[in-house]
């Protein structure tokens, strides 16, 4: 299935919308690497999703499968191969496979776009099938394996016609694998279409978590039967579930209950847990995008402040906070004293006067634009980040060994937030991409958090830290399991 080009045109004319295969030209092979051949070698073809939180994990984990002899290529549209230079940089022979997105110039990654258009930007990428297929036929030596973002799922057909395996790989934790592909099998409903809080229960998941409907994957929640855009994001989700196997971007420490016994709504198929990706590739340098501070001047303003007495506060790429919440964050800085590094993205407005009054008081810095986040979270003197919860910034600080404060707004974060409080790492300060809390109820949070009150919950996430270097290290759970993928993309005929 793909969604037709038309639709997408008449209802979102600003959409770049990806075309029926006719109408491109013809995919280009890097020049400078090939095409990820390599005699008598498998041959893995990797498909992110072009969303920042998406592209990250999966190419740490490229770099990992290329470093241990794999040959791999990447398929990216046009617009999105300069994000893959410090990547490429760092694993020269990974090639890469570049079709175009028609129209051209538009954006092609959801940092571009605004969120209404996610949905249909993420359907209209199963146009791309064909190109695609088209190139993995005209290779001299094959494709041998597919691995693919679940938001890709369409190229499970794909696998299907060239015959090899399938891998679905989660950016992710397994909890939420399981149950967002749950989601899209049994297809719950609310009684009643205004009962935001009425529960659904994940009776096959370890637990029976439940969660209120209002907390489930947005994707899910907007789905209309019947809607093109909509049957084509499910289709995706369940072709998932045929892959070979699934990858998720956790470990064993965090996730036993999930990672320990086959999951019914994943028909029982096996998922290697090699995280947290970014502490086993160790690689710091421009992580995402350049960033609008230097680590060193980050560094050097931590090193004033005692062990674990500074907040970092980041609501990740995608989410802007609105002028009543960034004035909530700014006002429980204020009334907490304490200490804290807080990343703004583009659209969020800082309140007049804050940033000055915590500069002179030294206590406050604010990065506008793209933070060095993993150097700041690896700090001594960072003990606490304030964070909405975005799956990649938990794993960077759960390897940091940095306890949380929750705000989980959207997407998976109400699961992740769950699997942290099971954890014992975390905080929860608010819920919900709406809510505004009081500034005086967070500021009472934050000042416990960095004094005696939040002393076991940072011994538990230090000690957490421990447990996720130890997975990433040789004869570790994720080590083991990253050996164990390795053999299976190795496994040709």
């Amino acid at each position: 299935m793909q969604i037709s080009s038309s639709v997408l045109c008449s209802e979102f004319s600003h959409l770049p919308v990806a075309m029926p295969s006719s109408m491109y030209a013809a995919p280009q092979a890097s020049a400078s690497n090939g095409v990820g051949n390599g005699d008598g070698m498998p041959h893995v073809l990797v498909v992110p999703y072009p969303a920042q939180g998406h592209m990250l994990p999966l190419l740490d984990l490229a770099a990992l499968l290329s470093a241990r002899g794999l040959a791999l290529t990447v398929a990216v549209t046009a617009g999105n191969v300069r994000l893959l230079a410090p990547f490429l940089a760092a694993c020269p022979s990974v090639a890469t496979v570049v079709l175009p997105f028609l129209p051209a110039g538009c954006g092609e990654n959801t940092k571009d776009l605004p969120a209404d258009l996610f949905r249909p930007f993420m359907a209209s990428l199963a146009a791309l099938s064909a190109p695609l297929l088209s190139w993995c036929k005209s290779q001299s030596r094959g494709v041998t394996a597919i691995v693919s973002d679940l938001f890709t799922g369409w190229t499970l057909p794909l696998a299907e016609e060239l015959g090899v395996p399938h891998v679905a790989f989660s950016c992710a934790n397994v909890h939420y694998l399981a149950t967002t592909h749950s989601l899209w099998r049994r297809m719950p409903t609310r009684r009643r279409l205004d009962d935001a809080d009425g529960t659904v229960t994940f009776s096959e998941v370890p637990g029976s978590p439940s969660f209120p409907w209002r907390s489930l994957p947005w994707m899910f929640r907007v789905h209309v039967p019947g809607d093109e855009v909509s049957e084509t994001i499910r289709r995706i989700f369940l072709w998932n579930i045929e892959s070979s196997c699934f990858v998720a971007n956790s470990f064993a420490a965090l996730e036993a209950a999930y990672v320990e016994r086959p999951l019914p709504d994943l028909m029982a198929k096996r998922v290697f847990a090699v995280g947290a990706l970014s502490d086993a590739v160790r690689n710091c340098d421009e992580r995402g995008g350049k960033p609008a501070v230097a680590p060193a001047k980050v560094a050097a303003w931590l090193d004033g402040f005692d062990d674990g007495a500074v907040v970092y506060v980041c609501f990740g790429s995608q989410q802007a906070l609105s002028p009543s919440q960034a004035a909530c964050v700014a006002g429980a800085l204020a009334l907490s004293s304490v200490a804290f590094v807080w990343a703004v993205r583009s659209g969020t407005v800082v309140p007049e006067g804050f940033e000055a009054a915590a500069t002179a008081a030294s206590r406050g810095m604010v990065i506008r634009g793209w933070a060095p986040q993993v150097e700041i979270l690896r700090h001594r003197a960072v003990g606490w980040f304030l964070t909405h919860c975005g799956w990649n910034s938990v794993l960077e600080a759960t390897a940091a060994g940095v306890a949380m404060l929750t705000w989980p707004m959207g997407a998976d974060q109400f699961i992740n937030a769950s699997v942290l409080a099971e954890a014992g790492v975390a905080v929860p300060v608010a819920e919900g991409a709406d809510t505004a809390p009081d500034a005086g109820k967070m500021a009472s949070v934050m000042a416990a958090a960095v004094a005696k009150e939040g002393e076991s919950v940072r011994k538990r996430a230090v000690e957490l830290g421990r447990n996720a270097a130890a997975a990433v290290a040789e004869g570790g759970t994720s080590h083991n399991d990253l050996e164990g993928l390795v053999r299976v993309l190795s496994d040709v005929d």
